[in-house]
């Protein structure tokens, strides 16, 4: 079953029947806009706001979300980025979990789909037809869960993209276990005796990472956008438990507090942007993007984290 609720977004709603047929049609048309794939896989909603008709732009902010808090009162499909991108002035691509619309009682599916969807490869396809459409560097952008997403289809995609995420996961199974069992039972079916298990990790990651890749702790990640900006809370534990295996799969070098540059164009900045795991401000995240909007410009000559660094 399905619960989006498409008219809360106040937008025009536009169904393409296929991928196909979104990529010959679309023409920057904003609104939301829904692509189908083939039977029984699941739908990729996109909201694409107004400035995505300026084409002066060298760049296209890419945002994905992270954890939904409140599903009491709240149906989907979820976007994000579209006040940042309106007080910037940017175009905006959103992109919807829909895991989420799926399940009402889902909080956060990391854009991973189940073990018979195929969404990693739609998620992919979906991202190189935007940028044959537009024809601009795409920036993944997303924090925490979100964050994730945007790591992982840097890792898949096979056009221009930088990548800006803060505070991410980089192995879902070491986020925590309650969001991490409930994505198990609503995609894969685990029952409440399996996810008892003091192997449950284990058991559960050799099923589902056949399917979807739960973890982006691999010695390409950090290299493979051609620009990537990586900002990680000082205090969050979300440092020793998802930064350093990635870093340290990467790279020997030190990861100290501050600037983490690993040539010119990919960095980690370790700073406490914010306390805990909250995210950095919007203001400041707004601040990076919009200097990653010239593409020109270097990772290394960032002024947005002067204060913090």
């Amino acid at each position: 079953m399905n619960y989006s609720n498409y008219a809360q977004w106040k937008q025009f709603h536009y169904l393409w029947d296929s991928l196909e047929h979104f990529r010959n049609t679309w023409n920057r048309i904003p609104g939301i806009h829904t692509i189908q794939f083939a039977a029984g896989q699941k739908n990729i909603d996109l909201y694409i706001n107004e400035n995505i008709k300026e084409t002066t732009h060298k760049a296209t902010p890419i945002f994905f979300s992270g954890a939904i808090s409140n599903r009491t009162t709240q149906l989907g499909p979820f976007f994000s980025g579209l006040g940042m991108t309106k007080r910037l002035g940017l175009p905006l691509i959103a992109i919807a979990d829909p895991a989420l619309d799926a399940d009402r009682d889902l909080k956060l599916a990391w854009y991973l789909g189940d073990a018979t969807d195929n969404f990693g490869e739609n998620l992919s396809a979906t991202l190189d037809a935007l940028h044959q459409i537009i024809e601009t560097e795409l920036i993944l952008v997303g924090g925490s869960g979100g964050g994730y997403a945007a790591l992982n289809a840097g890792l898949d995609t096979s056009s221009r993209t930088t990548t800006l995420v803060w505070n991410p996961q980089t192995d879902i199974f070491e986020y925590s276990p309650r969001f991490v069992k409930d994505y198990l039972r609503s995609q894969y079916n685990f029952s409440h005796d399996t996810l008892r298990r003091d192997d449950w990790k284990e058991y559960c990651r050799i099923r589902t990472d056949r399917a979807s890749r739960t973890s982006v702790v691999t010695e390409s990640t950090l290299h493979r956008p051609r620009r990537l900006v990586y900002l990680q809370n000082l205090g969050d534990s979300h440092r020793i438990e998802h930064l350093q295996p990635l870093w340290f799969k990467t790279t020997t070098r030190e990861l100290v507090q501050g600037k983490n540059l690993l040539g010119d164009d990919h960095g980690v900045y370790l700073a406490e942007f914010a306390l805990g795991h909250a995210p950095p401000s919007g203001t400041l995240i707004g601040s990076v993007l919009r200097e990653l909007m010239n593409t020109t410009l270097a990772v290394k000559d960032l002024t947005s984290l002067d204060e913090f660094i």
